[in-house]
């Protein structure tokens, strides 16, 4: 038997796709004194958030050069679906054009914002099914204004192909909107050779900081479009815009959750951005390969354009929990570690591992660890050893 690298009776790990854990500079920034959000100490804080900000948008690449010489970073006092939406609202108005892709709880969601203040045209696949390339080329016309899409969807596991449908919309002059949401602080990302206009990013998720606020990337292009006449008052983009360039936000500031999200990215800074993605892909590797040595099968149905998540693993539930998994994540619980199951109607139908901010191998091992004991203890005929076994070798190649 593998003697386990770890001691089960540990803090509570949260191995669920966001929030996620983090680190303890990160939770002990929060603790801090308040500030005025108008005061020069806290204007000289949003320089710094908007300087990671950038370096983490910019220098998601495997080489570590800019993608984008080209836009700026803006902070919103809001989660990601606040950025989804304002990216939507201040390009596209009520008679535009946006087709939106859903393959997935994110891409539904990009879908309902676009119904919501546009003309959507969406392209749909059942969730966690890789999109069909010619439908999407034919969909897409020069009449489209917006084409939005889900990078790394959470709810499925899967990457979606942004570099070809990127180019797809850049043929027909749209402006392509992109929920970076999952994969930004973790994986690679690059903006202008992927076409991309504006991503979308949020704190909880690979950039490891407390949830509530988010950002987006936005370039030349979309900044000289923008344009808030159907935004509403508080997703106005171009007063972000101006505000931010003054180094302060058009209404309050979280103040403790800038400081924390500062401390976050000074941590990915201090990693290395590439070091940072290289751990991410082999923590989701790890990951991959112990959970199918139990027998659970990948949910996401590739092709030739799509790919695993580097982030979060969504594998099938065994048949015998595929009724009621309750008393799997109970039983996971209870052992102090936290993953997900299903969204809708795939509750009951996979489990959601995270590798996402500043996990160390000894947590990926544990999480590995716990859910096999887990399973042994729902009567599912599992070896965890010999599982933890293969993850170590792959986290030690």
């Amino acid at each position: 038997m593998v003697k386990s690298p770890f001691n089960m009776v540990e803090d509570f790990l949260m191995l669920n796709p966001g929030p996620v854990p983090l680190s303890k500079n990160v939770r002990d920034e929060m603790s801090r004194k308040l500030v005025s959000h108008r005061s020069s100490e806290f204007g000289e804080t949003y320089q710094q958030f908007r300087d990671g900000l950038d370096y983490v948008f910019k220098h998601s690449t495997i080489d570590g050069r800019s993608s984008t010489d080209n836009g700026m970073s803006i902070p919103l006092m809001g989660t990601a679906t606040m950025g989804m939406e304002a990216a939507i609202i201040n390009l596209a108005g009520p008679k535009d054009e946006v087709v939106a892709l859903d393959n997935g709880k994110f891409g539904e969601r990009f879908v309902d914002i676009a119904d919501r203040n546009c003309l959507v045209k969406p392209i749909r696949a059942n969730w966690g099914e890789s999109f069909d390339m010619d439908s999407i080329k034919e969909t897409i016309t020069p009449n489209t204004r917006i084409v939005a899409m889900v990078h790394q969807d959470t709810s499925t596991g899967i990457m979606n192909p942004i570099k070809e449908v990127g180019e797809i919309a850049k043929e027909n002059g749209a402006f392509f909107v992109v929920d970076g949401v999952s994969c930004i602080g973790g994986d690679e990302f690059k903006i202008d050779e992927w076409g991309v206009d504006v991503v979308v990013a949020d704190a909880q998720k690979a950039l490891a900081a407390p949830p509530g606020i988010s950002a987006i990337f936005a370039t030349e292009n979309a900044l000289e479009s923008f344009d808030s006449t159907h935004a509403g008052y508080y997703l106005d983009l171009p007063a972000y815009v101006k505000t931010t360039k003054q180094n302060k936000t058009p209404f309050t500031s979280s103040v403790p959750l800038v400081r924390a999200f500062v401390v976050a990215l000074e941590n990915i800074k201090e990693e290395g951005i590439q070091n940072r993605i290289s751990r991410h892909r082999t923590q989701a590797q790890a990951n991959r390969a112990a959970l199918a040595d139990m027998g659970l099968s990948m949910f996401p149905n590739l092709n030739d354009y799509s790919n695993y998540s580097n982030t979060v693993t969504v594998v099938n539930l065994p048949d015998p929990l595929s009724s009621d998994s309750s008393n799997f994540f109970t039983t996971m619980n209870q052992k102090n570690v936290a993953i997900s199951g299903g969204h809708a109607h795939l509750k009951d139908v996979v489990l959601r591992l995270s590798n996402m901010g500043d996990l160390t191998n000894a947590q990926v091992l544990r999480g590995i660890q716990t859910i096999g004991e887990s399973l042994q203890d729902c009567g599912i005929d599992v070896n965890t050893d010999s599982a933890v076994n293969i993850a170590e070798n792959t986290l030690n190649y």
